[in-house]
Parts: C-alpha cells; sequence; structure tokens
C-alpha cells in the first residue's frame, strides 16, 4: 500500500532537516586536521662570539651547575648590550621574564658598552634547603668603549676596586619549563632571580680572567647605537 505524500510544506521542512544533516554528518566525518600552531623561539638563535681567554675549568667553584649558569648568563647579557638586542633566543632562554627584562635595547642612556662580561672571581657557594643557590663573587666592571667611536674607556683607580654580590638562582617552576619547551628551547638548570650586592666587605678581584669576545667589533653597532 502506497503512503501518501506529506503536504507540500512538510515536504520542504523535511528537505531542509535533510540538508542541515548532511552538513551536520560531513563536518563529523571530516578527516582533514588544522594545521599545528607554529613552534619555536619567538626570535632566532644569536652566533655568540667566543670569549677569549678561557676560563681557568679548575679554579675552585666553576664545576658547580649555578656558577656554569651564571656565567652563561652572564656572557648573554654581555652580547645583548654590545650587539644592542635583545631579540635573540638565549636571551629568552636564559633570562627570567619576571625581572622585568624586555628584548628592547639595552642601556640606551648609557654612553660606554663592555666588550664581554664582567670579570668575577667565585667566593662561595650555597645550596639551599629549598633548592636554590646563592653564589657569592667579587666582581668589577671590565673593560669597556665608547658606543661611539669604540675607543677605551679611561678607569680612574677607584672603578676598579672590587664589589661582593649574592646572586641566588634556583630551578624553573613547571609553567617556565612549558614555555620554554614549547618555543623549542632547552629549559636550563637554573634561573638567576636577583643580585644582592654585599657592602661595607672588600674584596680583590685581581685574580678574575678578564674576558672579550673575538672581532668584537664586527658585531658591535659603534655609532649607531639607540
Amino acid at each position: 500500500m502506497t503512503r501518501p505524500l506529506p503536504p507540500r510544506g512538510g515536504r520542504r521542512a523535511l528537505t531542509v532537516v535533510a540538508v542541515i544533516a548532511a552538513l551536520v554528518l560531513a563536518a563529523c566525518t571530516d578527516d582533514t586536521t588544522a594545521e599545528p600552531s607554529p613552534t619555536g623561539p619567538p626570535y632566532p638563535v644569536a652566533d655568540i662570539a667566543p670569549l677569549e681567554p678561557a676560563l681557568d675549568a679548575t679554579a675552585p667553584f666553576e664545576d658547580h651547575p649555578a656558577v656554569q649558569v651564571l656565567r652563561t648568563t652572564s656572557m648573554i647579557g654581555a652580547w645583548a648590550a654590545l650587539t644592542d638586542t635583545r631579540e635573540f633566543a638565549q636571551f629568552t632562554q636564559y633570562f627570567d621574564p619576571a625581572r622585568g627584562l624586555d628584548h628592547r635595547p639595552t642601556h640606551d642612556s648609557y654612553q660606554w658598552v663592555a666588550t664581554g662580561p664582567a670579570p668575577r672571581v667565585i667566593l662561595s657557594v650555597t645550596d639551599e634547603s629549598d633548592g636554590s643557590t646563592v653564589v657569592r663573587y667579587c666582581s668589577y666592571t671590565t673593560d669597556e668603549v665608547s658606543k661611539d667611536t669604540g675607543e677605551p674607556r679611561k678607569y680612574v683607580s677607584a672603578q676598579r676596586q672590587g664589589l661582593i654580590v649574592d646572586t641566588t638562582l634556583s630551578p624553573l617552576t613547571e609553567a617556565e619549563i612549558a614555555r620554554l619547551t614549547d618555543l623549542g628551547l632547552d629549559p636550563p638548570a637554573l634561573w638567576a632571580r636577583d643580585n644582592h650586592p654585599v657592602y661595607g666587605v672588600d674584596c680583590d678581584p685581581s685574580a678574575a680572567t678578564v674576558q672579550h669576545f673575538t672581532d668584537w667589533r664586527e658585531h658591535a653597532p659603534i655609532g649607531h647605537y639607540s
């Protein structure tokens, strides 16, 4: 027995429902996948020039992980100042953004720039119960050159006096590790969190190795700093 056809308006409604159902089914069975979000460092990896001369790896505390991270962080900071940019991957990798450092040019109002990291003699390393480490060192302002001319700065004796500084380094949090991992960067073991000068105590920095980036003039924008 043949079923009667629904009224014309009913047939139109059924057609609309069928079309919607087909679209929903197609969307659910679509085997295409969205393109993954791009990952990788927000800035290119810098080709940082080597430092010379080499440090004495047998000096006290130099094999401690906190001292090695501190040395690396200092080198990266010096490279940022010398090249007048923080827009390179290693800066993101080693500098805690909570310290308030951004990627604008460094020392924009300072007329001198160092050609290497600040020399320092490691005096002590204290591992705290919370997993952080305090590195105490004697440091001083290293050789600097004019941003305008590249000529070396002339120091008076008072500017060469040593200053004791305590730097606290601590492990990265899970969120910090995840952020660097998402950027394709290897999280370091520690981040330098803060520095505290120790006043009223003299120290002798003469044993510190003074290092310079090789061929630093090829990388420093002498006369064109921001």
